[in-house]
């Protein structure tokens, strides 16, 4: 077993030889860690008086995180938990900005670039991946940059631990992870967490260094951090820290911890008190006197009490603050939204600058040369001429390199930009996704492949959690603009979790742009627009009409309007409204009838084009809406909800549905019985035509 680095023991002793460390910087350590405490103390009593929200304490564990922190230098970034308020404060995030988080209140003055911190991170481990992206990136532009991510030792239990780790040890990244191990996970005790008698030793199977510390020791920790932070940048890789530790409080406001633990075992904990300890130890060296301690006292209580009555006196923004953050610009329906909601409770509607709306241009394409391709080759010269155009854009995913994926779209592209910007990852889609987060926060433009539909749920809390809300969570101070691509849709006859369509559950989820196109010219346009933005992007390929038609494609780069439907056939008698995969189908079964149907490519599935699909039933009276997946909850029931909702009176029939079974995809050889085809839609068409 690992024995834990210890240099101060609990009496105040040195533990072996004096490191040497700077009697300023014990000083510190001590005026830090108090600060910690006293900052967590008061953040709970504000807790209990309802003056803030439900709060996660770490009073125990302030050795672990100023012990830590002081030992980074002033680019390092920290990517943490929700318990690292102590890292936070010492690495200069203002004690008002921490505490208006705390508050409920939005994160206004949570400047990542200028405090080299990320922002509280909920879903447990997540941010693991994003440390490993960003030191990825920050390492490729040549930046001496290391990332130190928190997390506690239930953490070490989620995909995104194993991901993160994974994608460290492959890439070989300057990454740090420190473990404050304090034995719980809320009520859930190591023993049943983990077999390991170590969280450290879990580093070998990684392939780096894993060592443990007296995460009770100040000095312990900061001697392991700047060993580790030492290794990292002299490219000897990543590190894992395992700090043995203890809160003495429950896990948060919530948390009842008289269940799972005695006062027994709390009281002696408390004998290794980090902050007794360290003044014991500046004590016997006689650095220490009483008129020292109440000077740090009064200075700490004064500078809490200054910040609780600075977001106390804060005013709550307007009900437009809600939405203006969701994108980088608002969409015009999200407008509307809100206008009905202040309308409800007798507020002025607000009237938004013009360049803070979503503002869907017209489709304009190159004059010039054009060349045949197949939607497969258009996305692949997409993603030739951004990397050539942007150093920034890397793309990433299983296969992509050296096989150019498993339907070739990005073939060539190694050869030309090399394995640092196209890269193979590890088979793991959460860490794909949450490494392209991290690069994207590192300035990069990450193109993130995965392999199929199917595939893409393991990375769904990266994309939900993650991706849609860091613009949101920051008010705007942050872009993730990453493009997140996979093959769409059925057709080919593959096996289970080959053949998904799973648009629905991004399109509801928010923060994230949806894209579907069904031509090679709208692929490439689509494609370079997504791209060249700063939202992020799932961008559907459906996979059947990868090699299923030729079309001649401006050679040169240009963008089509994200959020533009296309009329694809014109008509007066009916419209019909599908994108993707369906659209040739419905293409087919318009020109099969007698009546006049007018087929629209949404193209866009979020924010899609509500004003052509109402211009169009206004004109036809008759709506008719085709997606591919099972109806329930999909796109074609939002169309028709909000067909219903504003053209009602225009209809003069009802509106109908064709769609898949609301059951899970048949299997191959039977796949026929559940695909959308020419005679169903058909069949859609004479309904509706019937009224």
């Amino acid at each position: 077993m690992i024995e834990p680095l210890s240099i101060i023991d609990p009496g105040g002793r040195l533990v072996g030889d004096d490191p040497g460390l700077a009697p300023d910087l014990y000083q510190r350590m001590y005026r830090d860690m108090f600060l910690a405490r006293e900052l967590d103390r008061r953040m709970l009593a504000l807790q209990r008086q309802g003056r803030l929200g439900t709060y996660a304490m770490l009073e125990g564990q302030e050795a672990v995180q100023i012990g830590s922190a002081l030992a980074m230098e002033d680019g390092d970034f920290v990517f943490p938990s929700y318990r690292e308020h102590g890292v936070q404060v010492t690495r200069g995030l203002p004690m008002e900005v921490l505490l208006a988080y705390w508050r409920g209140l939005p994160n206004a003055g949570w400047d990542m670039a200028k405090y080299r911190t990320g922002i509280v991170t909920v879903p447990i481990a997540s941010q693991l991946p994003h440390a490993v992206g960003y030191a990825y990136y920050a390492r490729l532009k040549g930046e001496d940059t290391v990332t130190v991510t928190y997390f506690g030792d239930g953490a070490t239990s989620e995909t995104d631990f194993h991901s993160g780790m994974n994608f460290a040890g492959v890439w070989r990244t300057p990454t740090v992870f420190i473990c404050s191990n304090n034995l719980y996970a809320i009520s859930v005790p190591y023993s049943q967490q983990t077999a390991s008698p170590t969280i450290a030793q879990k580093a070998e199977a990684y392939g780096f260094e894993g060592v443990r510390v007296d995460g009770m020791d100040p000095a312990a920790m900061y001697l392991a951090t700047r060993a580790a932070l030492d290794r990292a940048r002299r490219g000897e890789g990543p590190t894992l820290i395992e700090a043995l530790t203890y809160r003495y409080g429950p896990h948060a406001t919530a948390d009842d911890p008289s269940l799972y633990r005695t006062t027994d075992e709390v009281e002696q904990w408390r004998e290794r008190d980090p902050i007794d300890r360290l003044r014991r130890f500046l004590q016997r060296r006689g650095e220490w006197d009483e008129r020292t301690g109440e000077k740090v006292a009064m200075e700490v209580r004064d500078s809490v009490e200054a910040a609780i009555t600075a977001i106390e006196a804060m005013p709550l923004p307007g009900r437009d603050d809600a939405v203006r953050h969701g994108f980088s610009r608002i969409p015009p329906h999200v407008v509307r939204q809100l206008n009905a909601m202040q309308r409800a409770h007798g507020e002025a509607e607000t009237v938004f600058a013009a360049d803070e709306i979503w503002v869907v241009g017209r489709d304009e394409l190159p004059t010039g040369p054009k060349r045949s391709l197949t939607m497969a080759e258009a996305i692949n010269e997409t993603l030739h001429q951004a990397m050539e155009d942007d150093a920034r854009v890397i793309v990433l995913g299983e296969d992509v390199a050296i096989a150019g994926g498993v339907f070739r779209v990005t073939e060539g592209l190694l050869d030309e930009f090399g394995p640092e910007r196209v890269i193979d990852t590890p088979l793991n889609e959460s860490g794909i996704v949450g490494a392209a987060v991290g690069m994207a926060l590192a300035g990069a433009k990450p193109v993130a492949e995965i392999q199929f539909d199917g595939f893409v749920y393991p990375a769904f809390d990266q994309i939900v959690s993650h991706l849609g809300r860091f613009r949101f969570r920051t008010r705007g101070n942050v872009s993730v603009p990453v493009v997140v691509r996979f093959p769409n849709g059925a057709g080919i006859g593959a096996h289970e979790h080959h053949c998904d369509s799973p648009e629905a559950y991004f399109v509801h989820a928010p923060g994230l742009v949806v894209v579907c196109p069904s031509t090679p010219i709208d692929a490439k346009g689509l494609l370079t627009a997504a791209l060249e933005g700063d939202d992020p992007v799932i961008f559907l390929e459906p996979k059947v009409l990868y090699r299923a038609t030729r079309e001649e494609v401006p050679t040169e780069r240009y963008t089509l309007p994200i959020g533009r439907a296309r009329v694809r056939r014109s008509g007066n008698d009916l419209t019909l409204v599908t994108y993707g995969g369906m659209v040739p189908v419905a293409l087919a079964a318009a020109a099969a009838v007698e009546v006049s149907v007018e087929v629209i490519d949404l193209r866009t599935l979020f924010p899609w084009d509500r004003d052509t699909v109402l211009e169009s039933v206004r004109r036809t009276g008759r709506l008719l809406v085709v997606q591919e997946p099972q109806g329930a909850a999909g796109m074609a029931a939002e169309v028709a909800a909000s067909v219903a909702e504003e053209a009602m009176y225009d209809l003069e029939a009802p509106i109908a549905r064709v769609t898949g079974f609301d059951v899970p995809w048949p299997q191959f050889a039977i796949e026929s019985h559940a695909l959308v085809d020419m005679d169903r839609v058909v069949a859609g068409i004479e309904e509706v035509m019937r009224g």
